[in-house]
This record gives C-alpha cells, structure tokens and sequence, in this order.
C-alpha cells in the first residue's frame, strides 16, 4: 500500500477578508494603487492580497488595468498570526481546490520549465486556470510569477 503524497497550495495564506475591505480593496485598484501599499494599508501581507487578486478577477469584480500590479517588495511570510473574525466575512477563493497530487506537482514543474501559459497547463492538468494561478502564486512566490509570464501572451491583471 502507497502513501498517498498531496500538496497544500497557499497554505500559509490568509484568505478571510472582512466585507468593507474587499469593497475598499476594489476601489483602491480601480485608482491604480500598488500592491505594497496596499499591503501596508490592509495590514496584509501581499500574497494575501495576490489571492485577493485573483478571486476578484475570477468573479469579474475586478479587472485589468495598464499598470499590472504596481509596485511589489520582497517580503518574508511569517505564520499563523493571530486574526480577530470580521463582522462581514468574505472567503477568498472559497471554491478552488487546493490539493494536487504528487503526479500532477510534477506535471506542472515540467510544464513550467518549457514556459506553457497557464491555459495550456488548466488544459492539460484539467484544472480551472485559477487554479493554475495559485500553484504558481504558491510554488514561486509573487516576482517569481509575474517573472514567469513575463513575455507571454497570458494577460496579467
């Protein structure tokens, strides 16, 4: 009998937002604040808010605008710190799957190294492109995404 091996994607990540954040986070977008100073207003670290992003575009709240993400600092993700509820709750993704089997980890690292666009890696793993998205958010950080489809046809929020 196997192990089972599965992979946890954006598992240190923060996904509850309180209501009035993601309405204030939409119209800071929309005026074209960057991720780091958002980050800094929120009190969040900024692939909390990468998540964010990406929820909101999956659900066409949000979209894209000429100056991408803005600025973005390198920081250093620390755990589980302690988080008081929100009176409105807003869950971040709340239906994506967060689970990938060791097969298809290594299907994807494959696909990353020939520098597929993350619609042809959804087709091939047979996963929505969010998804995709936040493997990639996961396994290579906030640069080292938006460093990998530099150049690519992929549009990027």
């Amino acid at each position: 009998m196997t192990a089972l091996q599965i992979h946890v994607a954006l598992e240190d990540v923060n996904f509850l937002w309180d209501q009035r954040d993601v309405m204030s986070f939409r119209d800071m977008w929309n005026s074209g604040v960057s991720i780091a100073r958002m980050s800094k207003e929120f009190k969040r670290k900024q692939i909390d808010l990468a998540v964010l992003v990406l929820d909101q575009v999956d659900t066409y709240r949000i979209g894209a605008r000429n100056k991408g993400l803005g600025e973005i600092k390198e920081e250093f993700i620390r755990n589980k710190s302690e988080y008081e509820w929100p009176l409105t709750l807003y869950i971040a993704l709340e239906e994506a799957n967060f689970l990938w089997n060791k097969n298809e980890m290594v299907r994807f690292h494959e696909m990353w190294k020939k520098r597929l666009d993350i619609r042809k890696m959804a087709q091939e793993l047979k996963r929505h492109q969010i998804e995709i998205a936040m493997l990639v958010l996961d396994q290579f950080g906030l640069t080292g995404m938006l460093n990998g489809i530099q150049g690519s046809s992929e549009s990027v929020a």
